[in-house]
């Protein structure tokens, strides 16, 4: 049973910061062999979606908008744990938060390309080329807006 909670920065507890901030370097620097600035200024604003199992972070991903649209991005399951459908859960949150907080809002994604058919799963339709973005192929994704039910 995967405990969902989701956080602004300030309602983050410092043991859930370094959880995530752990998890999302060991993802996207260090397995991707990717040296960039992992924790940046879109962390102070956006909606943190964490799920924990007996206590362990196993799943993250990062809601935010702007006037226009809305993004996620920072998608992650723990190595560990992959295979066990807790991406298809995650994303049920995401679009769950979404939903709730910024109806009526188109969704624009930068998707690793390696990722985009997991992506289509859920609806989302590739658009124009793939570029680079910190030495790693992605390509762009859309949705309609999401409507609360």
């Amino acid at each position: 049973m995967i405990n969902w909670q989701i956080e602004s920065f300030d309602e983050l507890t410092t043991i859930d910061l370094y959880k995530i901030a752990y998890e999302r370097i060991r993802t996207f620097v260090i397995a991707q062999h990717r040296p960039y600035q992992e924790i940046d200024q879109t962390d102070l604003i956006a909606r943190h979606i964490v799920g924990y199992q007996d206590g362990q972070l196993v799943a993250y991903a990062r809601v935010f908008t702007d006037e226009a649209s809305v993004t996620f991005g920072r998608v992650l399951t723990i190595p560990e744990r992959r295979g066990q459908g807790l991406g298809r859960q995650l994303m049920e949150q995401i679009e769950g938060e979404i939903a709730r907080h910024f109806a009526y809002r188109p969704i624009f994604i930068e998707a690793q390309i390696d990722k985009q058919h997991f992506y289509e799963k859920f609806g989302y339709v590739a658009e124009g080329a793939v570029f680079d973005f910190n030495g790693s192929p992605h390509i762009r994704m859309t949705k309609p807006a999401l409507v609360q039910a």
